[in-house]
């Protein structure tokens, strides 16, 4: 049920949501984007990769029983390293994950300021060491909280 007090989170959230547009992070970001988009290197490599990927997939419809699949697999990875390998990528790389990482902090924090059982899912699951995604108490030996 939306209320006056839904709303007022609603653009509280807004705000936030525009801080972190007006941030040196996420403008970063953009650049590096653009950068990587105008390359025409990037480009190249990319293309190459995802007719490799289109290949790949068509391959994978058999699996390991393909008679290509080991050359296919091997040069789909080829292909994407060689892609993740070029400078204006790898800058966008590094970039994306700066910016993820302050959309996960902001995350956890409003998650935690709510309740520190609050299961919280980011996108770099080494971003916070003393918290996780678990909530069975299975491998990790953590604890269910009630």
């Amino acid at each position: 049920m939306i209320n006056t007090e839904v709303i007022d989170v609603l653009d509280q959230v807004d705000k936030v949501s525009d801080m972190i547009l007006d941030s040196d992070i996420y403008q970063a970001y953009t650049k590096a984007r653009s950068v990587m988009n105008d390359d025409p290197v990037a480009h190249a490599r990319y293309q190459e990769f995802m007719k490799n990927k289109a290949r790949y997939d068509e391959v994978m419809r058999f699996g390991k029983y393909h008679p290509d699949y080991q050359q296919v697999t091997r040069a789909t990875r080829k292909c994407k390293r060689e892609y993740e390998m070029v400078p204006s990528v790898m800058a966008y790389k590094q970039q994306e994950v700066e910016l993820q990482n302050l959309v996960d902090e902001v995350i956890t924090i409003i998650a935690t300021s709510i309740s520190e059982h609050v299961k919280v899912e980011v996108g770099n699951p080494f971003f916070r060491t003393d918290m996780h995604g678990c909530s069975t108490g299975g491998t990790c030996q953590c604890k269910v909280h009630a």
